[in-house]
């Protein structure tokens, strides 16, 4: 299970001193006394699906430990500000392995806008027109590759619009198409490593602190999100100013001995 918070599978599996024991066994008004909650709120809990059902002898449920640290679980969330709904949510995700960001909502804020670009779809016919020859089934295998378009049935999904859009213009004004997603890659190669590192310094100083052995109060998770998304057009800032001065350098070094070069067959005309 990748990068699940160490402390959801604690108050799960507890060591405290008086531990949830997986093979102990408690009837439904035994589970409710050892959770200090009652068979009504039991019951409630597993109508909405945040305790898995007992185990059926004849007419009687049996629970066991894992019933128990899961109600001590739901307790301790529910004195932290988390609605029924949202525990749900929480547990549902640490189950199916999602990561600490979606596990704590955080995800949206971290990832910001990207994923919330709305995919298109283009016919072949469409695309053929844009590209025209160069539109080959290797170009084609090369786009699909990386994740910029889909197959879907007579037509082609474009999953991000915004990039398309820009490839599109950059292919009109003289750029081939295969150079374009060649450097695409590439860029892509650059950016992750950078993105990463990104992360783990807010991760570590921001995240991580409030993650200590337990998880937050929802008023310091909604102000943490309150707090990634005020930051997020701060770090595009820097990259942005970072990439337009890199590309100032590069464009001053490569027209700087271009020009140089033609100077210089100048002079020896």
């Amino acid at each position: 299970m990748k990068n699940v918070p160490s402390f959801l599978g604690k108050l799960l599996h507890p060591t405290a001193a008086s531990p949830a024991v997986p093979d102990a066994e408690y009837t439904v008004d035994e589970l409710a006394r050892e959770a200090s909650t009652t068979v009504r709120n039991l019951r409630a809990y597993q109508d909405r699906g945040l305790l898995p059902p007992p185990e059926r002898r004849g007419r009687v449920g049996i629970y066991n430990g894992e019933h128990l640290a899961r109600l001590r679980l739901i307790g301790q969330l529910l004195e932290r500000g988390y609605s029924i709904a949202s525990i749900r949510e929480l547990l549902e995700a640490w189950e199916q392995g999602q990561d600490l960001a979606h596990v704590l909502g955080l995800e949206q804020a971290i990832v910001g806008a990207w994923n919330l670009v709305e995919p298109t779809h283009l016919g072949f016919d469409e695309v053929q027109a844009l590209f025209g020859a160069d539109l080959t089934d290797d170009n084609m295998d090369r786009a699909r590759e990386l994740g910029l378009i889909e197959f879907a049935g007579d037509h082609l999904r474009v999953l991000n619009p915004r990039v398309f859009s820009a490839g599109v213009q950059l292919y009109r004004s003289g750029i081939p198409l295969d150079v374009l997603l060649e450097q695409f890659a590439a860029i892509r190669r650059q950016v992750e490593p950078v993105s990463a590192g990104i992360v783990r310094m807010i991760v570590e100083h921001l995240v991580n602190p409030l993650l200590s052995d337990s998880l937050p109060h929802v008023r310091e998770l909604d102000g943490l999100n309150r707090q990634l998304l005020a930051l997020r057009p701060l770090v595009e800032q820097v990259v942005d100013s970072e990439l337009a001065r890199g590309l100032q350098l590069s464009a001053n070094q490569e027209l700087g001995e271009r020009v140089g070069e033609m100077l210089k067959g100048f002079l020896k005309r």
